[in-house]
């Protein structure tokens, strides 16, 4: 029962939204390290896949991509309270969840399977080519 109401519902909210317009909003958390200086967070904002406007904790303000994005940008860099409200964000979001990932996944590495081999080129001088191949490894910087 529960599931064909879950069927249902995404269902109806699928047609419900094909002729509306979509708005919605983006976080990211851009890092080479778990430094709070390494990390850039960028939250932004879209309607209809268009980016509207975006802050960046890099250039410490909102940023206007359209024409309402741009006044809505300037209406949101005179207000402090939200610009702070905003620089606030990198640190409870991103440094937070950046050290979980960091710790969890990102630290972890898969040793690679390796297969070397002696093949004959199709065309060519040299009489024998060796060919080494690296499958399943991570990270994937060799």
């Amino acid at each position: 029962m529960a599931s064909s109401f879950l069927c249902f519902t995404l269902l109806f909210i699928t047609i419900y939204t094909a002729d509306g317009f979509l708005s919605y909003g983006l976080d990211r958390c851009l890092f080479n390290s778990t430094e709070l200086n390494d990390i850039e967070y960028i939250r932004s904002q879209y309607y209809n896949k268009l980016e509207i406007y975006r802050f960046s904790s890099s250039l410490g303000k909102f940023v206007g991509y359209t024409e309402y994005g741009v006044k809505q940008a300037d209406y949101f860099n005179k207000d402090t309270a939200i610009l702070n409200s905003m620089k606030a964000e990198k640190e409870r979001v991103c440094q937070h969840n950046i050290g979980i990932w960091y710790s969890n996944i990102l630290s972890k590495s898969v040793a690679p399977t390796v297969r070397l081999y002696s093949t004959t080129p199709v065309s060519g001088h040299h009489p024998a080519m060796l060919v080494c191949r690296v499958y399943d490894f991570y990270p994937k910087q060799i």
